[in-house]
């Protein structure tokens, strides 16, 4: 179902618009033709479910708890001398953020391994 935030308190009278310049009829045919969009690409292997799930957390921990938790992880990752298990990285980042999914965490150690190459380090 589609999430309209409450507009409506910051309306002035005589209003009849509270979902930010749209209708909620046309809210809700934007909702309906951008799942369609997802799910055909879902079908057609364009897109992958586990993916989306890595990007799109919905009653679980905010972004910026996960993103302080791959950061922690990154730092720890650096700072050992020694080849370390990626399956060692997730259990180091659902420990201070349970339930992250590991291809959050792939891409946010991607990220990082790249910025370190643009930089030129190792």
């Amino acid at each position: 179902m589609l999430y309209s935030p409450r507009f409506d308190v910051l309306l002035e009278p005589g209003d009849d618009n509270p979902c930010g310049g749209w209708t909620r009829l046309r809210l809700l045919e934007m909702d309906e033709h951008f799942t369609s969009a997802v799910e055909a690409a879902f079908e057609a292997g364009l897109e992958s479910r586990s993916a989306a799930r890595a990007t799109v957390q919905v009653g679980r921990s905010s972004a910026v708890d996960v993103e302080r938790a791959i950061e922690a992880a990154w730092a720890w990752f650096q700072s050992m001398d020694q080849d370390v298990a990626f399956s060692a990285v997730v259990a180091f980042v659902r420990a201070r953020c349970p339930g992250v999914d590991p291809m959050c965490v792939r891409a946010g150690f991607e990220k990082r391994f790249a910025a370190n190459c643009e930089n030129g380090l190792r």
